[in-house]
């Protein structure tokens, strides 16, 4: 009986890395229920492989996400195994998740970058690390905002970048299947949106469906949530840190 008073709290999101998030709302007399929003498709890796292989063609590589060091390894063939000639050259990674992903996926590649905590702050980085020469281009394997700020960034200081899309957001196959569920049960009361693509993703539903949401609490994790929210047109509950499931909480409650 107790479990049918939580409040129904609908995560859109992964729940993969959440047990203790969880174990905390459900402490808290809350029941999430995570929906996943989108899912992530590679592209491009025969062409991303071509370039990997011609390491003398550049003046180094930048990883801007961890999902960036994926698709180099599996452009490589799920081996890891860099071209030698790489590790010599100007590599970067957009902070400590990113650099800790290339260092254990492509065996030990090193990385500059690990402080840093945007896009603006590694092409810094890069214009105080590189130096005036810039006659090769910098390979960026990428597929999200950081990826694009920073070649944006970099081509304005006067780099070359030879960028190549990599991998892409996609609407989740059973996105729409399992918000209708809890539509159709009443559940889709209190709604949290944790990134651009739960943004996209639900509002195409709402919109589909016709779903109002003015009476609904909708609660962005982070600043990128609540721009995109706010740009969508959609009504703004709370604001909250990642990584702060209390303040989550809190706001779920007030």
């Amino acid at each position: 009986m107790a479990n049918r008073q939580k409040r129904i709290v609908i995560l859109l999101k992964g729940h993969t890395a959440d047990y203790d998030r969880s174990q905390a709302m459900r402490q808290s007399n809350l029941s999430p229920i995570y929906i996943p929003p989108s899912q992530i498709v590679m592209k491009n890796l025969g062409l991303l492989k071509a370039k990997l292989e011609a390491p003398h063609r550049y003046a180094g590589i930048i990883f801007p996400g961890p999902r960036s060091v994926q698709a180099v390894y599996e452009a490589l063939g799920n081996n890891g195994a860099m071209p030698n000639c790489w590790r010599a050259l100007h590599n970067y990674a957009l902070g400590a998740s990113t650099h800790s992903r290339a260092y254990m996926t492509l065996r030990k590649f090193p990385t500059l970058g690990d402080r840093v905590v945007s896009a603006h702050n590694l092409c810094d980085l890069i214009v105080e690390t590189i130096g005036p020469k810039r006659d090769l281009p910098l390979l960026l394997p990428y597929g999200n905002e950081a990826g694009n700020t920073l070649r944006i960034r970099l081509m304005a200081q006067g780099f070359r970048v030879d960028s190549c899309e990599v991998y892409e957001n996609q609407i989740h196959p059973n996105f729409t299947n399992d918000m209708k569920k809890v539509l159709k049960a009443k559940q889709l009361e209190t709604i949290v949106f944790h990134s651009l693509a739960s943004v996209r993703s639900a509002s195409e539903f709402f919109s589909k469906y016709k779903v109002s949401v003015n009476d609904r609490k909708l609660i962005a994790v982070g600043a990128a949530a609540q721009k995109a929210m706010e740009e969508a047109k959609l009504p703004v509950s709370a604001v909250v840190n990642s990584y702060s499931v209390d303040q989550l909480i809190k706001a779920i409650k007030k």
